[in-house]
């Protein structure tokens, strides 16, 4: 996967999209009402390893049991990549992801118990937009 010359510079665990909290409420009030209030459903991001070298982005499904990455989901180029500046939050952090050659935003989502020490190393690899 990785070229000859090439090498993991940074790594984090991050959630990727958001579910918003009114649609968390309606498939939770939907799921008690269609099991007869024996169970309700509640959406959750997606939690994914984000692996950065000198040239790309590598992503993979977080495999909760082993605490480890798992099958590798997409790769882009960093040349291609660019983010926007990063929402610092009480609970998580964020940025947008943007891969201008195929026109992808990804939200990047570092939970608060490793926001920082995870985030400064990844963003500082990833260009910024332009405002």
């Amino acid at each position: 996967m990785l070229e000859s010359a090439e090498q993991v510079e940074a790594t984090a665990m991050v959630n990727l999209g958001e579910v918003s909290f009114k649609k968390n409420l309606a498939m939770g009030f939907a799921s008690a009402i269609l099991s007869g209030g024996a169970m309700t459903v509640a959406a959750a991001p997606q939690q994914m390893y984000l692996a950065v070298t000198g040239e790309r982005l590598f992503i993979f499904q977080a495999n909760e049991f082993l605490a480890k990455p798992g099958r590798h989901v997409a790769t882009f180029q960093l040349k291609d990549v660019k983010r926007t500046e990063i929402k610092p939050g009480v609970l998580k952090s964020s940025f947008i992801l943007v891969d201008e050659s195929r026109e992808q935003a990804l939200r990047v989502i570092f939970p608060w118990l490793t926001s920082r020490k995870d985030l400064d190393p990844v963003a500082q690899r990833i260009a910024v937009a332009p405002a």
